[in-house]
């Protein structure tokens, strides 16, 4: 069996922004900038808009609300998605046909992997209060996800609601004293009502994902998708990025964007603050399953720079000497040695990150795009 090295386990886009780089100047400290500071700006087309509301936004993220309008009262969550870089995530989940306990999700890269489902202890610590031991369920990471799962159920998710603050600042969790979870947050009083109403019927009046995304960036009724691989040579076989991963970005290259981005390459610095007007140029979005595919919904036309950032698994054979072996004639007479030479196989992951330019003429079109590198003699 091959030995694992040390995975690679820089943030995602941090590569991307490297190849971002290669198309000029800064464009990829910007990328990494903007889609930190875009909370709405992923696609993810499993997410149904209409039953997924926006409560409230500010600089910290965003709250959103997920309603269930076949099964009032049940399935109603709300979740917070941060746009500070490599986002943690807190979700709060209610009552379901199938349990009537509530569960408060948390997830991050820091959250330790777990092979199977088991029961832990986290230490909830908040500013001015004295830390809470929690019983927590850990969980595996999900396949493409760069994020561990920890689970803390919920007697009554009225009571737990209520007396949540509206604002956190380095809200952590601990797990044998090590921090695993860190979190900003403020404007949970409105995601606090939104989800009581939820669980008592009642129908959030709130805007949709698309109606909140349409503030922010024009929408159209374009689509762009396709499958993201790396291919290493000749007869290698593809690579795809995990599903479920936030491999693939896309910036959306409008005059306005580019006539701003060449202001930034003039000034030689990176801007303190990313205007608004350029925070829409910047999407991302999932992928859909195990071939690398990935959409981009609700585009406008005009022309885009697609860029994809994962890592694969390469093995590596290692010689290493263990010995020597003296060797003699048949008359006693030491005549020299051989080594003794043992070959090692190692995995490890290897980043690779590329680009495509993808122009949609025309509103209502469908472009399809094989974002791939090839190196056919090895790169």
């Amino acid at each position: 069996m091959p030995e694992r090295a040390q995975a690679r386990t820089e943030p995602s886009f941090e590569r991307m922004a490297r190849a971002a780089r290669r198309a000029g100047g800064m464009l990829g400290a910007l990328v990494l900038t903007c889609l930190a500071g875009n909370a709405l700006a992923a696609s993810d087309p499993a997410l149904p808009e209409g039953n997924t509301k926006v409560v409230t936004k500010s600089r910290l993220g965003v709250w959103m609300l997920r309603e269930d309008p076949a099964q009032p009262r049940m399935n109603c969550s709300v979740k917070f998605v941060s746009s500070s870089k490599n986002p943690p995530g807190l979700t709060i989940l209610g009552p379901t046909p199938k349990s009537a306990h509530a569960v408060i999700l948390f997830s991050g890269s820091d959250i330790p992997v777990s092979s199977a489902v088991q029961d832990v202890q986290v230490e909830l610590v908040q500013q001015d209060l004295p830390p809470t031991r929690l019983p927590a369920k850990q969980f595996p990471r999900q396949a493409g996800s760069p994020d561990g799962v920890l689970a803390v159920p919920v007697g009554d998710i009225r009571q737990t609601l209520k007396s949540m603050r509206d604002r956190e600042n380095n809200m952590q969790l601990r797990m044998e004293s090590t921090t695993v979870f860190s979190l900003d947050y403020d404007g949970l009083a409105l995601a606090r009502n939104a989800m009581l109403d939820c669980m008592e019927g009642r129908t959030f009046a709130g805007q949709s994902l698309k109606e909140a995304t349409a503030e922010i960036r024009p929408l159209g009724t374009s689509v762009i998708k396709g499958q993201a691989y790396f291919k290493g040579a000749l007869l290698a076989a593809k690579k795809y990025p995990p599903k479920g991963s936030q491999a693939v970005g896309l910036i959306w290259m409008t005059d306005e964007f580019k006539a701003w981005y060449e202001q930034v390459k003039r000034d030689q610095k990176m801007p303190k603050q990313i205007p608004q007007a350029i925070l829409k140029h910047f999407m991302r979005t999932k992928i859909l399953d195990d071939k690398g595919s990935f959409v981009f919904t609700n585009m406008p036309p005009g022309e885009y720079l697609l860029i994809t950032d994962f890592s694969y698994e390469r093995t590596r054979n290692q010689e290493e000497v263990i010995g020597r072996t003296d060797v003699y004639t048949a008359g006693g007479r030491y005549i020299g040695s051989n080594n003794q030479i043992t070959v090692n196989t190692y995995a490890f992951q290897e980043g690779v990150t590329f680009e495509k330019r993808v122009v949609v003429p025309a509103d209502g079109q469908t472009i399809e795009v094989s974002l791939d590198k090839s190196c056919l003699m090895g790169c």
